[in-house]
């Protein structure tokens, strides 16, 4: 195997690129039949699959998901914080186990393509046992399963695993000097703190117990926003004044206005990390061409699933319009 460097991972990610689903081949698909969105498929060869149905869509993406994270691992220079990305996936895949087995479900559905294998992680889960896993991680779930076998609160496991994997990526991007990860995931957390502050309020939660599930702070200070929890979302703009993500934020809240629904200030967090990754493209001296191509490959993926569901059920192809991510090229 090559040694890694960042011109030879860089040069790798160029020639792999070529293989992405344009927006003009996603636009071909989402406007033709399902027989025509399986032939452009099958075409670009799409998850190696020559005899693939669509029957087979998750299949296919879990083929790509798969060699694009042996890709990225095998490739980067700067494993540390290449990791934190594919680490994404393996949060999700410990949600599903765990409230899958709290809720005494038999099939949980996991995602290929994160640092460790969906086997692994479910003999973790069902022996409770998470050595294997980073250390604040491991803590975090070492305390989640004490507290189960007291009560049992399938969503306390999404509010412990996502502030134990942000803090984690805090840490490495902080010790690595990343301050392309920091910036990162410092949004990623103004972003999802905003959005569960304002979920909390919706719901009449009281103050006090907003910060059991704000995750950890990033420009938006906690403080701030438990100061802020009986102001309307019009008058919450100071709080945002330290965030890199200010902007972002602020446009997606007053979308949400317009429009009544929090979905429009989730899409702006997506298409503002989306930016972060896509500013960065061309920087063919570092590893963000990298960390761009795992972005294009999981918004394809993405796509892909959403227009093959959307024909295989007989829906309106404008479900396909409204929920369609923009993709990374």
């Amino acid at each position: 195997m090559p040694q890694p460097s960042i011109p030879y991972a860089c040069a790798r990610v160029s020639a792999l690129t070529k293989g992405l689903l344009d927006q003009q081949t996603v636009k071909r698909m989402a406007d033709g039949t399902l027989e025509d969105a399986m032939r452009t498929l099958l075409d670009v060869r799409y998850g190696n699959m020559p005899d693939a149905t669509a029957a087979d869509c998750e299949r296919m993406i879990d083929n790509v998901r798969t060699q694009t994270a042996a890709d990225i691992r095998e490739l980067s220079p700067k494993p540390a914080i290449t990791d934190l990305f594919l680490l994404a996936t393996d949060i999700q895949n410990l949600k599903v186990l765990l409230k899958a087995r709290l809720l005494g479900t038999v099939d949980a559905e996991l995602q290929a393509g994160g640092l460790y294998e969906r086997e692994a992680l479910s003999r973790a889960v069902a022996e409770q046992e998470y050595h294997g896993l980073p250390e604040i991680i491991r803590d975090a779930l070492d305390g989640l399963e004490r507290r189960l076998k007291v009560e049992v609160e399938p969503q306390q496991v999404s509010i412990a695993l996502d502030r134990a994997y942000l803090a984690h990526a805090l840490a490495v991007a902080g010790r690595e000097k990343d301050e392309f990860a920091l910036t990162y995931f410092r949004a990623l957390c103004d972003f999802d703190n905003i959005i569960t502050f304002l979920r909390m309020r919706a719901m009449g939660a009281p103050r006090e117990e907003l910060r059991t599930v704000l995750l950890p702070e990033g420009g938006v200070r906690l403080s701030d926003l438990a100061a802020a929890y009986e102001l309307s979302a019009e008058s919450i703009g100071h709080v945002l004044a330290e965030s890199t993500a200010r902007q972002a934020i602020a446009t997606g809240l007053a979308e949400m206005q317009q429009t009544g629904n929090i979905g429009a200030l989730e899409r702006r967090r997506d298409d503002y990390l989306l930016s972060l990754v896509k500013g960065r493209k061309y920087d063919v001296l570092t590893i963000y061409p990298l960390l761009g191509y795992l972005f294009a490959r999981d918004r394809e993926a993405k796509a892909v699933r959403l227009i093959l569901t959307v024909k295989r059920n007989g829906l309106d192809d404008a479900v396909i319009q409204e929920r369609l991510c923009e993709l990374y090229g």
